[in-house]
């Protein structure tokens, strides 16, 4: 729960921020929807696999709610890129000011400063690293890595140009030529340049050619380095880091850009880079890992129409490029903005980007760009590679794996047509392919059916069992939502009826503190679905965390057109709610009647119960009456 302000980012700017980003332009940006109810938008949820559009966003100004009725997940349009982008709420908040252009003051809050400076620090320690791997490149202890991009041959200019390096191989050389430049132990550990052992600190990168790694907009956030002679293994990578994400960055990418390309090619090596580069494929990146990442085709899509991949031709690399496609054809399930067109490419007679550049040269290798293709003929092409067995070909293999392939594709034209060329290698009809793919398609879905039930079970099982003072009726629920969607009309609510929700209104627990903490925005006009859901943060409410069952109630409650419905739905929710709470009241004090002697006690307990029934009559009038 907040008050006043998020620490690092003052309150008005916060609200200002969530202001200007609707969650239904946030949201579309990785979500499709697909249908409408009411005031809800529905889509394939992007947190979890599934077939029917379980994941809903209220269009309504005073609402601006996510929530997936499958896997439970909602909250506001900060809690969304929070969970999409695995990011923390100041992360997540910057990342909305600058998709609004909302300027985000600095603060004096001593926490985020520190952790600023800790970022400043660390970059420059990465300066000051790569300033030691290049003099160490060009001093006596580099001449085996001068040898060995002299073998590559990589020119002297595209080395300096990439800011290549050499790590000596010592124990402590970097750790000492930073701490003679005054950066703290702190600093020094926090750049993901360095491995602890019994308290001492080590250079991690030793013995290896270093390649500093740039974020897109040119500043050095990591390295990767490459051993020269016999070792394992043979690439050694930064860990993440306060400055670096291998998800959300791509090698080479700010050069790329720099030509403004249409056309980004994607390998999984730097040298493939570096080499591409230097023969003037300026348009080549690498992926951080063996397989592009959603978040790197997300940076990939501000920077070019379409995007061209190369993977190795090696087992790893074949296995690679299934995995990606798998998660790239999972994508364009649920990302209504990707409009940027995937082809695969493969180099021929099994070679790397970099040794066909280096003996074939740039013409050559555009041809072999130009022939990539869509991602469904590359991945029948595929299983026809993969079904010949000892130069064989294995029909049964090859429709299980084709069928397969298939199945991940929703758009059936493309389908029909790779079913198609599919038969053709079968001798049998396209519809024979069709069918056996539906059938894959079907069992595919059930065993994520069984899947998302034994996830739900195991969450089930490991949610805090149900408490008393942790759950709430649904008119509850109806009515704190109702109450959010007032806003500044609540004022005039008050005036019209003449009555106003109580703490004691609702059920001990979790819901009396949810109404508590947003009771103050309630009576100055400005509580919202946000806010609702704010204040049930850290709460369990129905078995679940509190800002779950709050959000699947703010997208799910329906009030008619117009503020007089909206009024009349309130106050018929609250007599309703208070009517709850007096019945309940009235059992107790008539249970209470059943054992009690004579006495002034039993007197008072009478009166309290005749009251209540009055009050009970008095409620139901007015709810007859509207």
């Amino acid at each position: 729960m907040s008050s006043g302000g998020h620490g690092r980012i003052p309150q008005e700017v916060v609200e200002e921020i969530i202001s200007r980003n609707d969650i239904v332009s946030v949201v579309g940006q990785y979500v499709q929807f697909t249908k409408s109810s009411g005031h809800n938008m529905f889509g394939l949820c992007p947190f979890h696999s599934e077939d029917t559009p379980s994941f809903s966003v209220s269009t309504t100004a005073d609402k601006q709610i996510f929530y997936c009725f499958g896997c439970h997940k909602g909250g506001d349009v900060v809690k969304f890129i929070q969970e999409i982008e695995h990011l923390s709420y100041v992360e997540a908040l910057r990342l909305l000011a600058e998709r609004a252009g909302v300027k985000i003051p600095e603060t004096n809050d001593p926490k985020y400063q520190k952790e600023e400076y800790l970022r400043k620090r660390v970059y420059e320690v990465l300066k000051a690293a790569a300033v030691y791997y290049y003099k160490s490149y060009m001093s006596e202890k580099g001449e085996a890595a001068r040898a060995y991009l002299q073998k590559r041959a990589i020119s002297n200019v595209t080395a300096t140009n990439f800011g290549l390096g050499y790590a000596p191989d010592e124990w402590n050389g970097l750790y000492r030529f930073l701490t003679d430049r005054k950066f703290t132990k702190e600093e020094i550990v926090a750049s993901g340049l360095f491995s602890t052992k019994n308290g001492r600190i080590f250079d991690l990168f030793r013995g290896r050619l270093m390649f500093p790694i740039f974020d897109s907009m040119g500043k050095i956030i990591a390295f990767g380095g490459r051993i020269i002679g016999d070792g394992q293994p043979k690439y050694v990578n930064s860990p993440e880091s306060v400055v670096f994400s291998k998800q959300r960055n791509l090698y080479g990418l700010n050069f790329a850009k720099q030509s403004k390309p249409k056309q980004i090619i994607v390998v999984e090596g730097y040298m493939d880079v570096i080499s591409m580069h230097q023969a003037g494929v300026t348009n080549a990146v690498a992926s951080l890992g063996t397989a592009l990442t959603e978040r790197q085709l997300d940076l990939l899509e501000r920077y070019c129409e379409e995007v061209v991949l190369f993977y190795d031709s090696d087992r790893a690399g074949q296995n690679a490029a299934l995995r990606g496609l798998k998660m790239l054809m999972d994508r364009k399930k649920k990302h209504t903005a990707m409009t940027t067109q995937i082809r695969v490419a493969r180099v021929p007679n099994g070679k790397d980007p970099d040794e066909f550049i280096r003996e074939y040269g740039k013409e050559e290798f555009a041809k072999v760009v130009d022939q990539a293709m869509p991602v469904l003929d590359y991945l029948v092409d595929s299983a026809h590679k993969q079904s010949l067995v000892d130069g064989k070909f294995d029909p049964i293999k090859f429709q299980q794996l084709v069928s397969t392939y298939l199945s991940w594709e929703t758009n059936e034209i493309l389908r029909e047509r790779a079913a198609y060329q599919a038969a053709q290698i079968l001798g049998v009809s396209t519809a024979s392919v069709m069918a056996e793919t539906k059938r894959k398609t079907e069992i595919s879905k059930e065993e994520n059916t069984v899947r998302i039930k034994r996830e739900e079970q195991k969450q089930a099982e490991l949610t805090t069992q149900k408490q008393p003072g942790e759950t709430a009726t649904r008119d509850e629920l109806v009515l704190l939502c109702l109450l959010a969607s007032l806003g500044q009309n609540y004022p005039a609510f008050v005036s019209r009826f003449k009555e106003e929700p109580l703490v004691t209104d609702f059920t001990m627990g979790s819901m009396r503190t949810i109404v508590s903490e947003i009771l103050p925005d309630l009576k100055a006009g400005k509580l919202n679905g946000r806010r609702l859901v704010e204040a049930g943060e850290n709460l369990i409410l129905n078995q679940r965390p509190a800002s779950s069952t709050l959000s699947e109630a703010l997208v799910s409650v329906q009030y008619g057109e117009g503020l007089d419905s909206l009024m009349l739905y309130t106050i018929n929710y609250l007599y309703r709610v208070r009517t709850d709470v007096y019945t309940r009241q009235k059992k107790a004090l008539a249970k209470r009647l059943d054992v009690m002697p004579e006495g002034p006690d039993r007197t008072a307990t009478q009166e309290a119960l005749k009251k209540t029934i009055e009050y009970l009559k008095y409620l139901k009038g007015k709810i007859g009456k509207l």
